[in-house]
């Protein structure tokens, strides 16, 4: 059943066996109907031998006393009656011919004179297989005939979250949480906002967790994870005033709470000032290691690639066992381009796969890498290779990954390896021939080839693959929104604009194109207060993205706002030392005076990021001046 209480003991029920919509015999009936038969064959073969004068041959008196058959379990015959095993038989025989609907009838019939689960359990699956009406009558007829039957209530539940009736779905999971062990009812009320994302409605998805779990919010009780659930959903629902003051309520009960930590990092996209009671969770000696590494994991996503290394090398000083986490760092340091401290985290790993493969040497099971993490460390080992312009040895490292060159993310690197040896034809080829093994493949491989060619400084070429990749995939945003930079490249300003405001539509919660397009307008110093609006919009959608900060303080001073402009790029700056971020202030220090301190900003990124386009032509501009 898709509610998947998969942590309940016993909790789920059967599913069908056919498919998804057609169920095939229930295992316990099936054996029940066999008990049945037997007793059934028994009772013809004693009548034949009474006819003909002599014992029956599968009588128990016939049965030779074997060593084999005292081995064997004794037979069990079946409880029903006549007249239920002959309703059961007729019911599944209809169900064999395909005759659903007569057989959901019969065996609801059986299922209400009998009160049996089994039977009742039988009828939803038919009935499901039939309409999801169908399959809601027998379930509120099962829960009904049996209030204490909790797959009674996990039926319906599935059933109305399958249809959508959210209106009606809190009842039912109340039950279920009611009939479930009182020690296993916190991780269950935990799962309800992930069992929830089945309902399109997210604000009446965080209402039905609020009026399942109500009984558990208030005393005698109340649970800091029913208040947790309760900020999840409301969380998903982009509600931040509900969702804080059920988080700070769960917090309020259990201050140590993961979940409630997981949902606090949740709630930073959307109020900045969640971030204080991440860290006054973190701050406690019983933290959990996982809320920090969530918490690394998502200041790398707003760029404060600082602070998430500084998370990581916090938690990995305590459980330097975590091959994940080496992993992530090194991928924040290598977004730092710090490569020699990238390849110090990778060693952790690396040299528990030498350990691994060892003969005569184990490592233990809960320090040695899996597979994935394998071939993780071994792709960022070539990503480190290829910084130090080391290609031969960043090759050797993706053959380690990839030795039967069959995987695209990988065959990828091998490509952009080869397109930075002027090999731009083949690299393209080499993409071309990776195999399409689902839909999204293709989209990839589109990415991968206009990256190559972007790389290559033929911009054209790849604003032509991403055509052809828009054409076949319309509904992709992210291939329409590259599409769009490279159309700002080559300075098809009205086209690039149309195709950010068709990535606007297509994905009104992603930051990235209000983001472009208004620092495209600030840059050509047109539009300034549309510019502005657009990236105010995207600050709200991500707030303080180094990026989208930058944009803003380079419609500042475009808009002749220096020292606005000087505190928006600093900032930025402090977060993610990027050489295009450097370019930007040293730009409007130089044009406050500031003339050393812009110098001493753009040689420290000339020697992080040499070869940035916009830090190499904000250069150029200004050779003359310095």
């Amino acid at each position: 059943m898709s509610l998947k209480f998969a942590h309940l003991p016993g909790s789920t029920p059967q599913t069908a066996a056919a498919s998804s919509n057609y169920p095939g015999p229930l295992k316990p009936l099936a054996r029940w109907l066999s008990a049945g038969m037997f007793a059934l064959s028994a009772l013809g073969s004693a009548q034949a031998a009474d006819e003909e004068g002599k014992a029956p041959a599968s009588a128990p008196a016939a049965v030779s006393a074997t060593p084999e058959s005292k081995a064997k379990p004794p037979v069990q015959n079946s409880a029903m009656d006549a007249t239920q095993f002959f309703q059961l038989f007729v019911a599944e025989y209809l169900f064999q011919r395909g005759d659903l609907n007569s057989a959901y009838q019969a065996y609801l019939e059986s299922a209400r004179q009998h009160k049996d689960g089994q039977l009742y359990q039988r009828a939803v699956e038919i009935g499901r297989a039939i309409s999801p009406e169908l399959g809601l009558t027998a379930a509120k007829a099962w829960r009904q005939a049996l209030p204490q039957s909790r797959q009674a209530s996990e039926y319906t539940a599935d059933i109305l979250l399958s249809m959508g009736r959210s209106a009606d779905l809190a009842a039912p999971l109340r039950s279920v949480i009611q009939l479930t062990p009182t020690l296993q009812q916190p991780q269950l009320m935990l799962s309800l906002p992930r069992i929830m994302t089945r309902l399109q409605d997210r604000n009446a998805a965080a209402q039905v967790i609020d009026d399942a779990t109500q009984p558990w919010r208030q005393p005698p009780l109340e649970m800091a994870e029913a208040w947790s659930a309760s900020a999840e959903g409301w969380l998903q629902a982009r509600d931040v005033n509900k969702s804080t003051a059920a988080l700070n309520k769960a917090l309020a009960l259990r201050p140590n709470l993961m979940n409630a930590g997981l949902v606090a990092i949740g709630l930073m996209d959307l109020n900045p000032q969640a971030e204080a009671i991440v860290k006054q969770q973190l701050a406690r000696p019983d933290a959990a290691p996982v809320v920090r590494l969530a918490y690394g994991r998502r200041l790398a996503g707003f760029q404060r690639l600082e602070e998430a290394a500084q998370q990581l090398e916090l938690l990995l000083k305590e459980h330097p066992e975590q091959n994940g986490s080496w992993i992530t760092l090194a991928a924040v340091r290598m977004e730092l381009k710090q490569v020699d401290k990238a390849e110090a985290a990778l060693k952790h790993v690396l040299d528990r796969i030498k350990k691994d493969d060892k003969a005569g040497t184990d490592t233990p099971a809960n320090t040695a890498p899996d597979a994935n993490e394998i071939d993780q460390a071994y792709l960022y080992m070539a990503q480190v290779a290829e910084q130090r312009n080391d290609l031969a040895q960043a090759q050797s490292w993706l053959e380690r990954a990839d030795p039967k060159n069959e995987r695209v993310n990988i065959q990828i690197q091998r490509a952009r390896l080869l397109a930075r040896q002027n090999k731009v034809p083949e690299a393209r080829k080499l993409i071309h021939d990776l195999p399409e093994t689902e839909p999204r493949d293709a989209v990839v491989k589109y990415q991968a080839e206009a990256q190559v060619l972007r790389d290559a400084h033929q911009p054209e070429e790849a604003y032509k693959v991403l055509g052809e990749a828009t054409k076949r995939f319309p509904d992709d945003s992210d291939l329409v929104y590259d599409q769009a930079m490279l159309a700002e490249k080559l300075q098809m300003f009205a086209e690039a604009e149309s195709l950010l405001r068709k990535t606007m539509e297509m994905a009104p919660d992603n930051p990235n194109a209000f983001n472009a397009l208004g620092y495209s307008l600030a840059d050509r110093g047109v539009r300034l207060d549309e510019a502005r609006q657009l990236i105010k919009k995207a600050l709200e959608l991500r707030p303080a993205d180094p990026f989208i900060v930058d944009s803003m303080g380079w419609v500042e001073f475009r808009a002749g706002n220096l020292s606005e402009a000087v505190r928006l790029l600093t900032s930025a700056y402090q977060t993610r030392p990027d050489a295009e971020i450097a370019a930007h202030l040293g730009e409007v220090l130089w044009a406050q005076g500031q003339k050393d301190e812009a110098r001493k900003v753009w040689q420290d990124a000339s020697k992080r990021e040499p070869d940035n386009d916009t830090l190499k032509e904000t250069l150029k501009r200004f050779q003359g001046k310095l």
